[in-house]
C-alpha cells in the first residue's frame, strides 16, 4: 500500500513538471515570436523609410548606401523590396534594381541553385524580376526546375511583361510536359493582348492536346480577334474537346463571320461540341440560328436544350415567341419543360431586376 502512494506521489511529481515545462515552452515560444515578429515589423518600417526616400528623390548613390547598410538584414530587405518592386516604374525601379544588385543578388544566385526547395522558391521572384538579360542562363534553369518553382519563374516573368519575358514564359510552357491549365491561363490572361503573337507562333506547333486547347481557350477568354482565322483551323480537329474549345472561343469573340463555322459545330457528332455551339449561337445573337437553336431544343441531351432555350432567349422577342410555342406542343414533353423552365427563369430575373430599381 505505501509503495503505491509513493507511486502515485511520484507520477504526480512528474506530470506536474512535465505539463509545467509544456506550459512554459509554449509560453517562451510565444514570447520569442512575439519579439521576432516585432523586430522584423522595426526593422521593416526602418527599411520602409529609407526606400521611399530612394525612390522618391533619387539621391544619387543613396542605393548603395542603403544596400550597404542593410546588407545583413537580407530577409526584411528582400520583404520590403517584394512589396515595392511592382509597384514602382522607372527611376525608382532602377534605385531598386541597384540595392538589389549590391545586398541581395550575390545571395540570390547562390539560393536559386540551393537542394532546398524554400530557398529556390523564395529567390526565384526577386531574382527574375530584377535579373538582367545577360542572364539568361539563370532563368532558362528555373524554367526547367521543380512543377512549383517553374510556376513562381513564370509568374514573376509574366509582371515584367516585356516581350523577352514572355518569350521566355512561353518556352517554359512548351517544355512543360505536365503543365498546370488554370494556373498557366491565369497567368497568361492577366497579359491581355501583349500574348497575342505568341499565341500565333505556338498555334502553329505540335502540342499536345491540352496544351493546343489552353491556347485556343485563352483566345476567347482574353478575347484576341486577330487569331479567329488561327483559332478556325482546329474547327475540323479530330478530338471533340479542341472542337468544344473552338466553339467556345468563337462564341466569346463574338464576330459575326463565326455563323457559319457554329452552325456546323451544331451539327456535330459530339453532343459536347453540339451543346456548346448552339450556347455560342445564342451570344452572336443572329437570328440566322432561330431554326437551329429551335431543333437544338428537341434534343435527347439536357446539356443541348438548356444551352439552346438560353441561347433562343438571348434572341429577343422572336426567341421568346419559339419558347412559347414549343412550351405549348405536345409531341416532346422534355423540350416543352425547357422551354417553360428558361420563360420561368426570364421572368424571375426581370423580377430581380424591377425589386433593385
Amino acid at each position: 500500500m505505501r509503495i503505491s502512494l509513493i507511486i502515485i506521489a511520484y507520477s504526480s511529481i512528474f506530470l506536474l513538471l512535465l505539463s509545467t515545462s509544456l506550459f512554459l515552452y509554449i509560453i517562451i515560444k510565444r514570447i520569442v515570436f512575439n519579439y521576432k515578429e516585432l523586430s522584423f515589423k522595426r526593422k521593416y518600417q526602418r527599411i520602409e523609410k529609407d526606400i521611399l526616400d530612394l525612390i522618391t528623390f533619387l539621391q544619387q548613390g543613396l542605393s548603395i548606401e542603403i544596400a550597404r547598410r542593410y546588407q545583413s538584414q537580407s530577409k526584411v530587405l528582400t520583404q520590403v523590396l517584394f512589396d515595392y518592386i511592382e509597384q514602382i516604374e522607372g527611376q525608382g525601379k532602377d534605385q531598386l534594381k541597384k540595392v538589389f544588385d549590391y545586398a541581395l543578388k550575390v545571395k540570390c544566385l547562390k539560393d536559386i541553385y540551393s537542394r532546398r526547395l524554400v530557398k529556390r522558391l523564395r529567390a526565384t521572384h526577386l531574382f527574375v524580376v530584377f535579373s538582367d538579360p545577360s542572364e539568361t542562363v539563370h532563368i532558362m534553369k528555373l524554367l526547367n526546375d521543380k512543377p512549383l518553382v517553374r510556376l513562381v519563374a513564370v509568374n514573376a516573368l509574366s509582371r515584367i511583361r516585356s516581350s523577352k519575358a514572355i518569350s521566355y514564359m512561353f518556352q517554359a510552357f512548351d517544355r512543360d510536359s505536365n503543365p498546370n491549365a488554370r494556373t498557366y491561363i491565369n497567368i497568361m490572361f492577366g497579359l491581355g493582348k501583349k500574348i497575342e503573337h505568341f499565341v500565333r507562333v505556338y498555334l502553329k506547333k505540335a502540342l499536345s492536346l491540352e496544351k493546343l486547347g489552353l491556347l485556343i481557350e485563352l483566345v476567347g477568354a482574353v478575347p484576341l480577334r486577330s487569331l479567329y482565322n488561327d483559332i478556325v483551323e482546329f474547327s475540323d480537329h479530330p478530338d471533340k474537346e479542341i472542337r468544344t474549345k473552338v466553339a467556345r472561343a468563337l462564341g466569346n469573340l463574338h464576330i459575326p463571320h463565326s455563323f457559319e463555322i457554329l452552325a456546323r459545330l451544331s451539327q456535330d457528332d459530339a453532343w459536347i461540341v453540339r451543346a456548346q455551339a448552339v450556347k455560342s449561337l445564342g451570344k452572336l445573337k443572329d437570328l440566322r440560328g432561330l431554326d437551329i437553336l429551335t431543333d437544338a431544343l428537341f434534343s435527347p441531351f439536357w446539356h443541348i436544350r438548356f444551352n439552346a432555350g438560353f441561347s433562343l432567349a438571348n434572341l429577343g422577342l422572336p426567341g421568346i415567341k419559339r419558347l412559347q410555342a414549343i412550351s405549348k406542343q405536345k409531341e416532346d414533353r422534355y423540350a416543352s419543360d425547357m422551354a417553360n423552365m428558361v420563360m420561368d427563369e426570364i421572368v424571375y430575373s426581370e423580377d430581380l431586376e424591377w425589386a433593385r430599381l
